[in-house]
């Protein structure tokens, strides 16, 4: 806990003050709700720059901690549009806490309570909203079982997001197997709940049949003058039919009372066949009146034009019977992942789902007003799962895309949310294209053979695709995706072509960024290329942002995972840069750079088995001659002593034959008995006038290090330390783990050394 905390006896609520900080990681702006379960903040994740819901919760005996903890594991699992994401769960002196998406709205209570019911297709519209995450939680094995309006927030664009999954039952106290006593709100009780019998997913719909009649009439079928007055009425009367407070549709009234039928066995089978019913109720409905509080009124406004509407089909599945639930969730997976996606309107599966067996996708574009359809089917075989997906044009009915992807199937969750996101990623892109097909075809073909080549060796391919992107350019000024891509070629030239000593690449890389920030702000590749530019001149808290930015608008985008996750494990930000990298790798297996940070952290922290596995994706992925993988096996032979395989790394390089190849060998050849410290001392003498870029140079001056400790020059090595230390190095991994570093540890210098970098790497997340 720190300054701003105040802590009441034990037990007691813990209050925060604004602008402090939580669990060394959450730094709070404001308290957005109170509630029987505890405080609710909004807070910046220092670490992923990220505005996140922070819940600090009251539990009582160890063994509710027990399920509190079994509760949220299995609440993670839930992932969906209608339900606020459950992220991390801690403890931090005694205080239990969890974190959620933050959800910019208002709860659903506050808006009854500000302008009372509402139109019945609203509440139909509303609802379906609900029973769409409760499916998804149920298809998860998780319960609600304190479903309510203050638990449904209404968010700015207008659905309905579900809160505080597998919370109720862990803070009780009560070790009931069953429902852990009265566990839940009374007004909102099923049955079965009051009575302490065993509850299932049929509660929940009970509860979403009481939320139902309150959005249509103002109020609730049962009354009493306590609230276990109020939990028992339900065992004794029905409920007074909602028709007899307001004007409802008789199909509408009709599923109320069936969601509120006293033996689960009477109410709807699932929540699916509740959502389905629901859909064919909601409609557009009267405007609804305006009211006092703004954010309430905005909630009832009408969604803005997007730039590109995309309808996804379900996705037909070939196996077992008893797996096709499997293409459904994976349809909802990719529906929630590339809705989170900005410039994009995507249709519920909903609206598509009648589409199930007439698949045609111009009539499925012009009767839902679609830009783009996605078709595709899954297919299980044993322990395996391929997910077949295309993307077809909504105007010609012209396929524009098609992959496959593979998966295993012994974590069907996990397996549905990366599968998902792969395909995301590979349709934000494949649209992005399509949207340049408004230029001129020469144009368009320049930018798609560009973009082949920024996937290729930064080395050889980087300035091609910078020529092309030109070309593309002076053919269509307007051609947005390609001012944003030329950002990224162009930086990427600057690093791939050895020195540049009059400094023309940086000047143009710099050029290109401000371009893509002041004309094409939109799209997610020119956050990233600001951010990798920054990181190039020691911004790395510009970095930071830009890359929290570029995630905002594409969730998806794995080089942008890459990137911050490199940052977050040279910074030591606890587990998070490995598990980022691995994220990367998972929507992008090609993405290879993320097994170079991979293997040096594993390596660092003494992982054996996992540096291995990451070094031998290396030698797969990349030829011998490859410079930076080169250079980094290189160091990690020294690192682990083995001074044979360090041999054989330096002679590959001293036989490239090129200006870097050259300057690299004299540097190292020292270090393996092939060379004279002059001839280190000199090229290190040499580097800043030969990169011309702080980061490089603070990477050589790492380099330099290592050689000059491996070679016994602890001098030479100090100063090296120093000047990178001087300029912008933020390896706070290196410096403490290091094992190369050990003779320098404990001199004054290297502990200064290391209090520099630990600020630096410190000012990057902060507030």
């Amino acid at each position: 806990m720190h300054a701003g905390d105040t802590r009441g006896a034990a037990g007691a609520p813990v209050s925060l003050a604004s602008g402090a900080l939580f669990a060394s990681r959450y730094r709070v702006d404001e308290l957005v709700g109170e509630g029987g379960m505890g405080a609710v903040y909004r807070v910046l994740d220092n670490t992923l720059g990220e505005v996140v819901a922070l819940k600090l919760l009251t539990l009582g005996t160890e063994r509710a901690v027990e399920r509190f903890l079994d509760e949220v594991r299995l609440a993670r699992r839930v992932t969906h549009p209608n339900v606020a994401r459950t992220h991390d769960v801690g403890e931090d002196g005694g205080v239990h806490f969890l974190t959620m998406e933050y959800v910019r709205g208002v709860a659903l209570d506050e808006v009854l309570d500000a302008r009372g019911p509402v139109a019945p297709a609203r509440a139909a519209e509303l609802g379906a909203d609900i029973a769409r995450g409760l499916s998804a939680a149920h298809r998860a094995g998780v319960v609600h079982r304190d479903l309510k309006p203050a638990n449904v927030l209404l968010a700015e664009e207008g659905r309905a997001v579900i809160t505080d999954f597998g919370i109720a039952l862990a803070t009780t106290g009560d070790d009931d197997p069953k429902t852990g006593g009265l566990v839940g709100t009374p007004a909102y009780m099923a049955p079965e709940q009051v009575r302490g019998d065993t509850v299932d997913a049929r509660a929940d719909l009970y509860a979403l049949g009481l939320i139902l009649y309150e959005l249509t009439t103002g109020t609730l079928p049962f009354d009493g003058p306590t609230p276990i007055a109020l939990a028992l009425a339900r065992l004794q009367t029905e409920p007074v039919d909602p028709r007899t407070h307001a004007e409802l549709p008789e199909p509408l009234a009709h599923l109320i009372l069936r969601l509120l039928a006293r033996d689960p066995a009477g109410r709807p089978a699932s929540a699916p066949d509740v959502r389905a019913a629901l859909e064919g109720l909601s409609g557009p409905g009267p405007e609804a009146p305006r009211v006092t509080t703004p954010t309430v009124s905005s909630l009832y406004a009408p969604l803005a034009p997007t730039e590109r509407t995309l309808a996804v089909l379900p996705f037909a599945f070939r196996g077992p019977p008893e797996d096709a639930y499997l293409g459904e969730g994976l349809t909802e997976e990719l529906i929630d992942v590339l809705a989170r996606t900005k410039g994009l309107k995507v249709l519920s599966l909903g609206a598509t789902r009648r589409f199930g067996e007439d698949r045609d996708p111009t009539r499925v574009a012009r009767e839902l007003g679609a830009h783009a359809v996605v078709d595709g089917t899954v297919q299980t075989a044993g322990e395996r799962v391929r997910l077949a997906a295309r993307l077809i044009d909504g105007r010609d009915g012209v396929q524009r895309w098609s992959d496959r992807f593979d998966g295993r199937y012994d974590d069907v969750f996990t397996l549905q949310e990366t599968l998902a996101r792969r395909v995301a990623e590979e349709l934000r892109l494949e649209l992005g294209a399509r949207v340049a097909e408004q230029a001129p075809p020469e144009a368009v073909e320049r930018y798609l053979r560009a973009r082949r080549h920024l996937r290729g060796d930064m080395m050889t391919e980087a300035e091609l695709a910078v020529q092309l992107l030109e070309e593309a350019l002076e053919l269509a000024p307007d051609l947005g995706v390609a001012k944003a891509a030329h950002a990224m070629a162009s930086i990427r030239a600057w690093w791939g072509r050895g020195g540049d000593f009059d400094g023309s690449r940086a000047e143009r890389a710099q050029r290109s960024v401000a371009r893509a920030r002041a004309e094409v702000p939109e799209l997610a590749e020119t956050h990233l290329s600001e951010a990798m530019f920054a990181v190039q001149t020691g911004g790395y808290r510009q970095a930071a942002q830009a890359l929290a930015r570029a995630l905002a608008i594409a969730p998806t985008m794995a080089e942008a995972h890459s990137y911050l996750g490199g940052l977050q494990c040279e910074a030591l930000q606890g587990d998070e840069g490995p598990k980022r990298l691995r994220a990367a790798l998972e929507l992008d297996p090609t993405l290879q750079t993320c097994h170079l940070s991979l293997a040096r952290s594993a390596l660092l922290d003494g992982d054996l088995a996992t540096f291995a596995h990451h070094d031998a994706a290396l030698a797969e992925a990349f030829p011998p001659q490859h410079v930076p993988t080169l250079i980094s096996r290189l160091r990690w032979s020294l690192y682990r002593g083995d001074a044979t395989d360090a041999r054989s790394h330096f002679r590959t390089l001293r036989a490239l034959g090129t200006d870097t190849g050259d300057r690299l060998a004299r540097l190292c050849a020292a270090a393996v008995g092939e060379g004279s410290l002059e001839d280190a001392r000199a090229t290190f003498d040499s580097i800043p006038a030969w990169l011309a870029n702080p980061r490089f140079t603070a990477l050589m001056d790492q380099l330099a290090t290592e050689i000059f400790l491996v070679a016994g020059a602890n001098d030479l090595a100090r100063a090296a330390v120093e000047r990178a230390a001087e300029s912008i190095l933020i390896d706070r991994a290196w410096l403490e783990r290091c094992s190369l570093l050990d003779p320098l540890r404990g001199d004054p210098a290297f502990e200064a050394v290391r209090a520099t970098v630990e600020t630096r790497a410190a000012e990057i997340w902060r507030r």
